[in-house]
């Protein structure tokens, strides 16, 4: 899949991922269930995954994550 983004939806995409990223361990931390710990952490690595993709693309020109 190809998703072609302006640089203002790239930078706003990323910026959510961001702040997910940190409520997501807000989450972990104060999850008790082990189950729902590693649920969180394989939603938390994904979204990291994610970021780590839209790093260079936001501050590139051409714009395409």
């Amino acid at each position: 899949m190809l998703l072609e983004l302006s640089n203002d939806e790239s930078r706003v995409l990323k910026d959510a991922v961001d702040s997910s990223l940190q409520t997501l361990l807000d989450e972990i931390a104060h999850a008790d269930q082990r189950e729902l710990k590693e649920a969180l952490h394989q939603r938390y690595d994904r979204l990291a995954a994610l970021q780590r993709r839209l790093e260079p693309v936001v501050e590139s020109e051409q714009v395409y994550a």
